[in-house]
């Protein structure tokens, strides 16, 4: 038997509970995760109080996010590589219903997580990391560009802006002004968001590309300061996709492979992924109302 998150209704944090259920066995391509971390993201709030329909029975679990150790493999698991899945590899990646002391994850969305990577900071990157790289693969960046990055404090946003800068391009992101010294530190040039963006974007420079990860006013602003729309992606305003013709970010680059070379990235330094807080498994409803409240930059992890 393994504790995990629970709600038998939709609604906020208050909805959650700890209860108890029978470990599965892994099937075939899958495995048995005891595990390590859990991150909490934004889509986890919205199918919990219902803004994304489900029709999945109550009660359901929470979470997708996991890093945590191999306990059982089904038959034929393998990486992306086609080296098999042992019992006792670290790893990181998805699962559904993730926060929880165990959980079955297909082989096909786990990489092998680095010695130096910490567990929790593992434990919260497929779903920010392999959005920021899809963002980047549908809206290419680079030597010559100048991208605004919507929300580069956020999850999402801080990866994005440091794989644009990486890339050579010069980034503009936006933030409160309380994160703007968090930007600078990784070659990010900030702005507040709010009334006057395109303005104060202006006053910078001409910018060739935008990336918006929270809301719609970096791609006004990308808009009234002439953007070809191809040249624009959005991920949260998806009003703008279809009233403006922006870009979605597409799906493919979301790879087990993308997510280990973000991993390898993170554990040598080359990139930046801050963990907020941490909360053990009984927390979860005070993890949650952190997950909605909070504009503090990083992750927040639960750590069963």
């Amino acid at each position: 038997m393994s504790r995990v998150a629970l709600y038998d209704r939709t609604g906020g944090p208050e909805v959650l509970y700890i209860g108890e259920v029978a470990d599965p066995q892994p099937g075939p391509g899958h495995v048995l995760l005891r595990v390590g971390a859990a991150g909490l993201n934004p889509f986890d709030s919205k199918l919990r109080g219902g803004f994304i329909p489900s029709d999945a029975p109550f009660p359901r679990r929470i979470g997708g996010d996991v890093a945590g150790t191999v306990e059982a493999v089904g038959d034929g698991a393998r990486y992306a590589d086609g080296t098999p899945i042992a019992v006792g590899d670290e790893v990181l990646g998805h699962a559904n219903g993730s926060v929880a002391e165990r959980v079955v994850a297909s082989a096909s969305e786990l990489a092998r997580r680095p010695e130096q990577l910490p567990v929790e900071v593992a434990g919260g990157l497929w779903v920010a990391g392999l959005t920021a790289v899809s963002c980047l693969v549908t809206v290419p960046v680079g030597a010559g560009d100048t991208a605004l990055i919507g929300g580069a404090a956020g999850g999402v946003g801080f990866v994005a802006a440091q794989l644009a800068v990486a890339a050579g391009a010069r980034v503009i992101g936006t933030a409160s002004e309380r994160n703007h010294e968090l930007l600078r530190s990784v070659g990010v040039e900030p702005v507040t968001y709010g009334d006057g963006l395109a303005d104060r974007v202006a006053a910078l420079g001409q910018i060739t590309a935008v990336v918006d990860t929270h809301g719609r006013d970096a791609l006004d602003a990308g808009v009234r300061l002439g953007v070809p729309v191809e040249r624009m992606v959005a991920i949260a305003a998806y009003d703008a996709v279809g009233e403006l013709g922006v870009h979605n970010a597409e799906r493919a680059a979301r790879t087990p492979v993308n997510l280990a070379k973000l991993a390898d990235d993170i554990a040598a330094g080359r990139l930046v992924f801050p963990v907020a807080a941490t909360y053990p498994l009984d927390e979860v409803v005070a993890a949650f109302a952190a997950v909605d409240a909070s504009h503090a930059p990083g992750k927040i992890v639960v750590v069963p």
